[in-house]
């Protein structure tokens, strides 16, 4: 096991009841992030633990655990808590009440367990907390339109597929039990066409709880276990295809939103479609595209959307069919939700940038035309982005009175543009 994430995880899961328990929910959003800030720095600042040696069968082996480099772990923790952070320090107070924020710690501390322990049954348990926690988030809800059955219907299915097909891949036919992992994966990322419970999901769930399930790196780690190991080249093929049309196919659904909590979802959904695209390539460089899309999309998504749903707590819902709202008023909430939707666009001078030209580059050897699929889904997303960035900032002189960042948003918003734009600089894959 990887011992920062592990503290990383039980870190958040001991504050979590602290702030559950926290009546005032203004001091409740305090203690959330600073239980995020501390292990934002546990997960990047140096530690013994990145000295030790690998050991031969480092691995889970029945009750037996090996202490192992954190590595890659580090990095994706580290990517999770500065997405936690955002969700929390930007949560609309009245959306998300103690309890909500205590899920959310509860998300956070699950992915870091993840990234802590590689173990396939270890994978499946904490696919099933997850996805039981959003539910029951849902379920708190007092509306009753079905959101909470419709998230049933999709994860119980990708829940049992997953540990199906993680039990048939270690103690049964490896190839059947493969396709079942995928399937299970496919549906959790929202794949087209599984992906009918996503739009419904992102509109009406508090954001922070979209943000930390949708940053949750549960699936991409389980696919690069699966493709360390080489899948055979037809399932690889299909899942790289599955991958770029849905990266597509979203992109196409996003720009023609008039709402945008829904654009966000198909946005988001076209990020994941290209993560998996380069995790189904043959390249070795198709799949550090796939890791460094995730790892940047995963911050700018996160700030993306937590700066939408700061506006949106300003001004209520949000629609992109007419232009409105005032940038001379709210300059830095602005530029901090522009910033955030090129990288999620991948465009220049942004560590997506570097994550879609290695998915390019990476796919021409096993798909020819390969590289259509992600040089079309950033062109399609970068209109979204500024389609939504001129109908939520410009185009009206009006102002409804809106404040601009307060620091606590300030703060967060800070950090992770500040880490796009040295990751832009100096792209790193671990």
């Amino acid at each position: 096991m990887a011992l920062v994430p592990l503290l990383v995880a039980a870190l958040f899961l001991s504050v979590s009841p602290i702030v559950a328990r926290i009546a005032d929910r203004r001091l409740a959003r305090r203690v959330a992030v600073s239980c995020a800030t501390a292990a934002t720095v546990l997960s990047a600042v140096p530690s013994p633990a990145d000295q030790l040696v690998p050991l031969p069968g480092a691995r889970m082996s029945g009750l037996v655990a090996v202490a192992t480099p954190d590595g890659t772990a580090r990095s994706v923790v580290t990517v999770t808590c500065m997405a936690g952070l955002l969700a929390v320090a930007m949560s609309p107070l009245a959306s998300h009440p103690p309890v909500t924020l205590a899920r959310i710690l509860r998300l956070l501390a699950i992915s870091s367990a993840a990234a802590a322990v590689r173990h396939g049954g270890w994978s499946v348990v904490l696919w099933a907390l997850s996805a039981w926690l959003v539910w029951a988030e849902l379920r708190r809800r007092d509306s009753d339109d079905g959101l909470d059955r419709l998230f049933a219907v999709y994860h119980v299915p990708s829940v049992l597929l997953f540990g199906v097909g993680t039990v048939l891949t270690a103690a049964g036919p490896p190839a059947a039990g493969t396709v079942l992992v995928v399937l299970g994966i496919l549906i959790r990322s929202a794949a087209v066409p599984v992906h009918g419970w996503h739009p419904r999901f992102v509109a009406r769930t508090p954001m922070g709880v979209v943000v930390a399930f949708g940053t949750a790196p549960i699936g991409m780690l389980t696919q690069l276990d699966l493709f360390s190991t080489r899948l055979p080249a037809s399932l690889a093929h299909e899942t790289a295809l599955a991958g770029g049309l849905t990266a597509v196919v979203a992109a196409v659904f996003a720009v023609v939103q008039n709402e945008a909590r829904r654009a966000l979802a198909f946005l988001m959904m076209s990020q994941a479609g290209l993560v998996a695209f380069g995790l189904g390539g043959d390249s070795p460089v198709a799949v550090s595209g796939a890791v460094l899309t995730w790892q940047a999309s995963a911050l700018a998504l996160a700030g993306f959307a937590m700066s939408l749903a700061a506006l949106e707590a300003r001004r209520g819902a949000l629609s992109l069919a007419t232009p409105g709202g005032n940038f001379a008023r709210t300059p830095l909430l602005a530029v901090a939700f522009l910033l955030c939707g090129l990288a999620v666009a991948g465009f220049p001078l942004s560590p997506g940038f570097a994550g879609g030209h290695l998915l390019a580059h990476g796919s021409v050897t096993g798909f020819p035309l390969g590289w259509l699929a992600p040089a079309v889904a950033a062109g399609v997303n970068g209109m979204t982005v500024m389609r939504c960035f001129l109908a939520l900032f410009a185009g009206s002189r009006t102002h409804s009175g809106e404040r601009d960042l307060v620091p606590l948003e300030a703060y967060a918003l800070m950090i992770v543009i500040g880490t796009l734009l040295i990751g832009a600089v100096l792209p790193v894959i671990t």
